[in-house]
């Protein structure tokens, strides 16, 4: 029997932590391949994740740091190792829940890997119950869907599927909820209204192989942008700190407003690429893209596909 870690990426959204939590105590209650399942985060904990494992009494998943050589783990929501644990190249994978493309993944031994073109993990982790002959208990169907609604922003996002539609009304049937209403309650326990620039630019954010360089994507959610718009300077700068510290070639930060359905677009160091593949110029106060809501189908495709 070995002890088996599962873990989200780098500065962790809802997704990330919950599809590591639920996806844990799921292949827990099968006892499959007869390992013990543990859950970690790779930073600071959302929110709204840590108001709902509180409420429904479940512990908050231990901050890990590192991985030794050999360790066995499950990676939900990524499967780079730019956005992963430090020590995974020495690690064990055996195994990948994600909804994310696949970048400059390799393993020595194969390994299970689910990975469908969903709108969230939580999505996966949820259908996985059914795969498992299982049912979520109605403290499971909370994260989940929880997850779900924020991943998809409230299902608005492009990302959105039919299946993650079918598996939200089926959650928030069980639990007797508007999917909808209830992911807004889950998004509005976020602080955004006291968040400092550098929040804003750290708490949601990626680091993606373009071409030869490092770059930066974030994404910062809100239901105003008011505010973020006011403290340009300040985030620019947060922005260019971010940079520095991460040794990233640039840095590209969305401002994005669930309510008007669009991100206002900052570009800070070597970002050409980025603006070739968004079709926007680097100007001081940023750009506004109606109908942009989704990093990794909206921001990352296009950048990513202007570097081929």
């Amino acid at each position: 029997m070995s002890k088996v870690l599962v873990f989200g990426h780098q500065n962790p959204d809802n997704d990330a932590i919950m599809s590591a939590v639920v996806l844990t105590q799921l292949l827990n209650q099968v006892n499959y391949n007869g390992d013990t399942y543990e859950a970690r985060r790779l930073g600071p904990l959302p929110a709204e994740s840590a108001k709902l494992l509180a409420d429904n009494g479940i512990a908050e998943p231990e901050l890990l740091e590192s991985v030794e050589e050999g360790q066995q783990v499950v990676l939900t929501d990524h499967n780079e190792a730019g956005q992963s644990v430090a020590g995974l190249e020495g690690a064990q994978i055996v195994g990948v829940v994600d909804h994310h493309r696949f970048g400059g993944f390799t393993t020595a031994a194969p390994l299970h890997i689910i990975s469908l073109p969903w709108g969230s993990s939580c999505c996966i982790v949820a259908r996985l119950f059914e795969v498992f002959g299982q049912q979520p208990t109605d403290a499971q169907a909370k994260l989940l869907l929880s997850a779900m609604m924020t991943d998809t922003l409230m299902l608005k996002s492009p990302t959105t599927t039919d299946v993650d539609r079918a598996v939200a009304a089926r959650l928030g049937e069980q639990l007797g909820v508007d999917p909808v209403k209830f992911g807004m309650e889950v998004f509005l326990t976020r602080p955004s209204g006291s968040f400092t620039a550098e929040q804003m630019v750290g708490n949601d954010i990626k680091q993606f192989e373009v071409g030869a360089d490092k770059l930066l994507i974030g994404q910062y959610e809100t239901v105003d942008k008011t505010r973020a718009l006011g403290m340009i300077p300040e985030i620019r700068e947060a922005m260019r700190a971010y940079q520095a510290a991460k040794g990233a070639d640039g840095i590209v930060l969305c401002l994005t407003d669930i309510m008007e359905e669009g991100s206002q677009v900052l570009f800070e160091g070597k970002t050409d690429v980025a603006q070739k593949g968004l079709g926007i110029d680097d100007v001081p106060e940023g750009v506004w893209m109606p109908g942009v809501l989704s990093r990794k189908k909206q921001v990352a495709a296009p950048i990513l596909a202007a570097a081929e």
